[in-house]
């Protein structure tokens, strides 16, 4: 058998391990769902807000809030377990015209939207990453096995919408229309890093636009806040301190918080140079890739620079991955291809969810046969690493769970009477356990940050060569 010839045999077996691994891990899913209480709890929020919004009321109030919760089947009413809302003003609008329906209506419908919203933003990023439609099968495969795209889906998260628009604009770059796209994909306020990275002359007019707009659509409903945008600011920085130590933060902030909690002098220095490094490093080298790639690198490095980010806001590393993917299956760069396999694993899931690891560890193998199979050889051994390492900590998280929010709480919880919703929810947490700095859960949290670092490594390097090379063919300039 010619080498060719096997690769191609090669390819096909684990294409179709992963699909069956994928179908093995759908059976795993435990019923009934792993999560009792709401269905889709992240939209319960959503949901919420456009309840209380419809009612005159402040949708960032958390008396407002835990009266339209109440509301949503499957909430505990026999304790205080309010989940803050705090997306931008400017999408509760659209919430409130959700929040017209019965919640499981709106959910649904929601869900419905997210679902095609991820498959775009899906196609979007390997079609910008130069997949072809043949390759289509493999892409959806990746995305399938790619933990915080379900994650998202799962929870209902606003980051599904965001990353389909910033996915979008990606594919538009250098168009000037992207810009509006790029404005728009800030919905998410911790994309917004990545959506200025795909800034370039011939979307910033557009941008601008779109900004404006914005803009307009915010002042229309910042009556909801009363102190306007300075209010909003505000009330994100007391949210994300709310978050700084809790478990189910990914960002360099948080983890740092947890890993230097002997030392807060030290915790303040690293604090602020972790992230301010990486933002440096994304002004300093996204100008000079590609417009996609620059894009793309930003959302790699984005966990770094950000204070506030969580499993499910990794959906952005899939932009990053599809680029890695395509570098490993044509050129056999290796570094992204690990770097997808290591964000793919949902590792906290692993302590805190018992009843589904098997499902996270068929998921897991399932990722790496099919990133395997774009380029089947040697080095595609190291893929299963991430797979054997979470198998080697599945004892360990076993004797350190990480609590679950709000299973968690104690019977008849509550909070004393005028807290913001950020200082219950800060409570909510610490009450639940997740404000513990468990050397595991800080190990597992920087799994997949490490996965990021590897990414925007390969995207870098990748991106640059490629516009060396392009620069290379067209030859020096003629002489006069």
């Amino acid at each position: 058998m010619s080498r060719i010839s096997f690769e191609l045999a090669s390819s096909r077996f684990l294409t179709m391990l992963a699909a069956v691994l994928v179908l093995a891990a759908v059976a795993a899913i435990p019923h009934p769902a792993r999560e009792p209480g709401v269905t889709t709890r992240d939209f319960e929020a959503y949901w919420a807000a456009g309840r209380a919004a419809l009612a005159g009321r402040s949708p960032y109030s958390g008396a407002a809030l835990w009266v339209a919760e109440r509301e949503v089947p499957g909430v505990d009413t026999e304790r205080e377990e309010l989940l803050p809302f705090v997306s931008p003003p400017a999408v509760v609008p659209l919430f409130a015209a959700l929040a017209r329906l019965p919640y499981e209506h709106a959910r649904l419908l929601w869900l419905a939207m997210l679902t095609v919203c991820c498959a775009l933003g899906t196609w979007a990023s390997f079609a910008a990453a130069g997949w072809s439609p043949r390759e289509g099968s493999l892409a959806a495969l990746a995305a399938l096995t790619f933990s915080p795209l379900t994650a998202t889906l799962a929870l209902g998260q606003l980051a599904g919408l965001s990353f389909s628009l910033l996915a979008l604009a990606l594919l538009m770059l250098p168009r000037p229309w992207s810009g509006i796209a790029l404005a728009c994909s800030a919905l998410q306020p911790n994309l917004t890093l990545a959506a200025l990275a795909g800034l370039r002359r011939s979307t910033l007019a557009a941008y601008a636009l779109a900004g404006a707009l914005a803009a307009a659509a915010t002042a229309a409903t910042l009556g909801y806040l009363g102190g306007g945008l300075p209010s909003y600011l505000a009330m994100l920085a007391r949210h994300g301190a709310a978050e700084r130590n809790d478990a189910i933060q990914f960002s360099l902030p948080s983890l740092l918080a947890g890993g230097v909690s002997h030392a807060p002098s030290l915790f303040n220095i690293l604090a602020y140079a972790g992230p301010i490094a990486a933002v440096t490093l994304i002004i300093a080298l996204a100008p000079r890739l590609e417009p996609p790639a620059g894009v793309a690198f930003a959302c790699a490095l984005s966990p770094f620079a950000l204070p506030f980010f969580h499993h499910h806001d990794l959906i952005v590393v899939l932009l990053p991955a599809a680029f890695a993917l395509r570098s490993w299956r044509v050129r056999g760069t290796l570094l992204g291809a690990l770097g997808t396999a290591l964000v793919a694993v949902d590792w906290l899931d692993l302590a805190q969810q018992p009843a589904s690891r098997s499902e996270d560890l068929l998921l897991g193998a399932a990722a790496a046969c099919t990133i395997a199979a774009l380029h089947p050889s040697r080095r595609a051994l190291w893929l299963a690493a991430p797979t054997l390492a979470a198998i080697v900590l599945v004892p360990l998280a076993a004797a350190h769970p990480v609590p679950l929010w709000p299973f968690a709480l104690p019977h008849a919880f509550h909070v004393p009477a005028g807290l913001d919703a950020a200082a219950v929810w800060a409570r909510e947490q610490e009450a639940s356990g997740l404000m513990h700095a468990d050397p595991l859960w800080i190990t597992l949290r920087a799994l997949p940050l490490l996965g990021c670092a590897l990414l925007a490594i390969a995207v870098a390097a990748t991106s640059r060569d490629a516009r060396r090379s392009r620069t290379s063919r067209r030859g020096p300039a003629p002489a006069p």
